[in-house]
């Protein structure tokens, strides 16, 4: 017999402080618990009637380099680190009020936030959660970028990342395979940071974003390894796009249960993998390469 999950949210407020990547601004996250079934909320206290936005797949808007959630006339960005910390640590219901459109990028990983909600602690509600086991093969994309979703006898969720940008790039190829755990999370997942090429990141700041960031903020790659840092895991950079495709995925709005294996994939496909099992909530039907990129 199946065990029933009831839904959690944190157990007390939590603050995360830090400036945004994009802005270079002061930012402030304050989490509070949610009521059941609510789901993530993001909250924008810097504006008049401070609206208010769910963190679901209908709100996501295609966005390079980051995941933006829209709402009216109201945005938030960079929410993927923030939302896969919520949600490997097992957080259905949160609310997150925040002073800026951007969230903090604090050392470019998770870490902040998972120690925070750790902090924060958990509460079980009267309410079963939302959960989905894959039935069928589903896959995103197209021959150079693919996620596929299978199902599992296994319990949970399982996710591989491939990444392999070629020889030519100094990023090194790498493979990461991780089972969602609430106990293992912010040690083996949260603290991958995320990584840049050089010219990447020169392009950026000539376009005057991130103008205060610098190669000890997060793992910026010359052509002989990281510029005056070092990578905390070996596979750092494969366990960074895990990270993402969790945050990314729980924009589905419920459990997964299946094993998920992501190659060259972003935070666009990512979002289509998250519609697509969304889709699934009410009929398991083959969807394979609806979503071709």
């Amino acid at each position: 017999m199946q065990q029933i999950r009831f839904q959690n949210t944190i157990e007390h407020m939590a603050h995360v402080s830090g400036r945004g990547y994009w802005s270079g601004r002061p930012i402030t996250l304050t989490f509070l618990p949610g009521s059941p079934n609510a789901g993530i909320v993001f909250r924008r206290v810097d504006l008049p009637g401070r609206p208010e936005i769910k963190c679901i797949a209908s709100n996501r808007r295609d966005t390079s380099l980051r995941t933006t959630l829209v709402s009216d006339a109201c945005h938030v960005e960079m929410v993927e680190h923030v939302a896969a910390a919520l949600y490997a640590m097992d957080i259905d219901n949160c609310i997150v009020e925040c002073d800026a459109p951007e969230m903090p990028g604090m050392d470019g990983s998770a870490l902040a936030f998972a120690v925070a909600l750790e902090r924060a602690g958990i509460r079980k509600q009267p309410a079963t959660s939302l959960e989905i086991a894959l039935k069928m093969p589903l896959r995103v994309g197209n021959e150079n970028q693919w996620i596929t979703a299978i199902p599992s006898t296994d319990p949970g969720l399982t996710i591989q990342y491939q990444l392999d940008y070629g020889s030519s790039s100094p990023i090194p190829a790498s493979t990461t395979t991780y089972t969602l755990n609430r106990d293992t999370f912010a040690q083996q997942v949260a603290p991958a940071r995320t990584f840049l090429t050089e010219s990447e990141a020169r392009g950026l700041q000539s376009q005057g974003v991130a103008s205060h960031v610098t190669y000890r903020d997060l793992v910026i790659f010359g052509p002989n390894g990281p510029i005056d840092n070092s990578p905390r895991y070996e596979d750092e950079c494969s366990r960074h796009k895990l990270l993402d495709l969790i945050g990314d995925l729980s924009l589905c709005g419920m459990r997964v249960q299946g094993k998920i294996i992501a190659h060259r994939s972003g935070h666009i496909l990512n979002g289509y993998l998250a519609e697509a099992v969304h889709e699934l909530k009410d009929s398991q039907v083959p969807m394979r390469n609806r979503y071709a990129a």
